[in-house]
């Protein structure tokens, strides 16, 4: 059985959460309000498999979380839950290492769906997210290498873009194309500059219109899967 942690400052939602993961198969092996809280319950014992944490205004900064779940338990998979979809704040999530972005409106069949696959190993996106890509794939471009070439991407900006597509965090990136991650940072802030775009999934819509890393994309229910 797949071991599960829950974090949510609000108590009634994680327990809410706690009793219906319990019901769709999962251990949950520890809750709490903050990391810390949560670290101290599991003190000494097996790190979970996958953390569920809950997005409300007052948590911590998306990155300040990512690094103390590193620190604690860095095979950990990390999927947040979020009242909405916000391009920016699900940019963040993924690029800061989260498995998963869900909304809190989404089915129990759909949640158990979802988390099963992180477990195997996909990323999950909510599928509110499908109809930005399906208006891209209706815009195709017929001829992405000219478009590449007008925006003046580089090969290796390109290949980064693909990578991109695939969901990898900066980190994951540097490490595929063996450069340091400054410099992965450094050539996304480059993209970003040459397509006009203000976040990442700007720039992996670009790239899914112009058949960049398409055949990456997934479709499940519920979610929008990314390998």
């Amino acid at each position: 059985m797949s071991r599960l942690a829950v974090l949510s400052s609000h108590s009634l939602l994680r327990a809410g959460l706690t009793s219906l993961l319990t019901s769709l198969g999962f251990d949950v092996v520890a809750e709490g309000s903050t990391l810390d809280d949560l670290i101290q319950r599991r003190a000494g014992d097996a790190r979970p498999e996958m953390l569920l944490a809950n997005l409300v205004p007052s948590a911590p900064e998306v990155s300040d979380l990512m690094q103390g779940i590193e620190a604690w338990a860095p095979t950990t998979k990390v999927v947040f839950l979020a009242a909405n979809l916000d391009i920016d704040l699900l940019s963040e999530c993924f690029a800061h290492g989260a498995r998963g972005y869900l909304l809190e409106d989404l089915s129990a069949e759909a949640l158990q769906k979802s988390l099963a696959l992180v477990f195997a190993g996909e990323k999950v996106f909510p599928s509110a997210l499908a109809p930005l890509l399906a208006n891209s794939a209706k815009r195709v471009i017929v001829d992405p290498l000219s478009e590449i070439q007008n925006c003046e991407l580089s090969l290796r900006e390109t290949e980064i873009l693909r990578l991109l597509v695939d969901g990898r965090s900066n980190k994951a990136i540097a490490a595929t194309l063996n450069i340091a991650e400054a410099t992965a940072k450094l050539h996304l802030r480059n993209i970003m500059r040459k397509l006009s775009a203000t976040n990442r999934t700007q720039a992996a819509l670009w790239a899914v219109q112009r058949g960049i890393g398409a055949n990456g994309l997934k479709i499940s229910d519920g979610a929008r899967t990314l390998n």
